[in-house]
């Protein structure tokens, strides 16, 4: 499997035939390369969304990106925002299409919130994914923290995390995420102003993760 980091939380994962995009949003802090990156893309086999807020279901990038054979899959929110034949899911739902698994998983705050009593993710709105091709697992988290539904994800072979510290959390939780679902490596993602460095430096706490940090383009291989 081929994984490219397309910026924030977006990703290409390529495998078994298919070209997966989870969340493709191109997000204008990513640097300028990122409008180019996207305008060269290839056509999406599937789309995953973990929930609809802007910097994570676009339907400008999702239209550059579907084709009449693409398969949409996403919260209920993101088929409402979109108005597309979006296959609805929730954490818990597992599909098949073709050679590819699709395990939609819980994704939600526990201590960021947007005022008292109101997370800025709350809990049974959005999903993560962990997505199966041949004998690797990708975990891409969505927007979330550590969360006790974790400890029933893994092993898994990447986890793709994110480490903003305001809305989802920071490096060091991420690392000890990546540790609750027994991953073999951690890819960061929705960055805003968290340095590569604070990520670096949570990683040396974290026994037994191996930390890949990929520029934006970048195609990363597990092995």
């Amino acid at each position: 499997m081929e994984i490219t980091w397309l910026g924030h939380a977006a990703f290409r994962l390529k495998g078994s035939g298919r070209t997966i995009y989870i969340d493709p949003v191109p997000m204008e802090y990513c640097g300028a390369s990122v409008k180019h990156l996207f305008d060269t893309l290839e056509p999406a086999d599937i789309i995953l969304l973990t929930h609809e807020h802007m910097d994570h279901c676009s339907p400008q990038a999702i239209s550059s990106l579907r084709t009449p054979a693409t398969i949409i899959v996403g919260p209920e929110a993101c088929r409402e925002k979109l108005k597309l034949d979006v296959q609805a899911v929730a954490a818990g739902t597992t599909m098949n299409l073709g050679p590819i698994g699709i395990h939609a998983v819980h994704a939600y705050n526990l201590l960021r919130q947007r005022a008292p009593g109101t997370p800025f993710h709350p809990k049974g709105h959005g999903v993560g994914y962990v997505v199966s091709a041949g004998h690797l697992t990708v975990y891409h988290a969505g927007d979330t923290e550590p969360i006790p539904e974790m400890q029933e994800y893994g092993p898994l072979d990447v986890a793709l995390l994110p480490v903003d510290g305001h809305y989802t959390m920071s490096p060091e939780e991420a690392l000890q995420c990546a540790m609750m679902v027994k991953a073999t490596t951690a890819i960061p993602m929705h960055f805003f102003e968290n340095a590569v460095e604070f990520v670096l430096a949570a990683a040396k706490a974290a026994a037994g993760v191996r930390l890949q940090v990929l520029e934006v383009g970048e195609v990363w291989s597990p092995q």
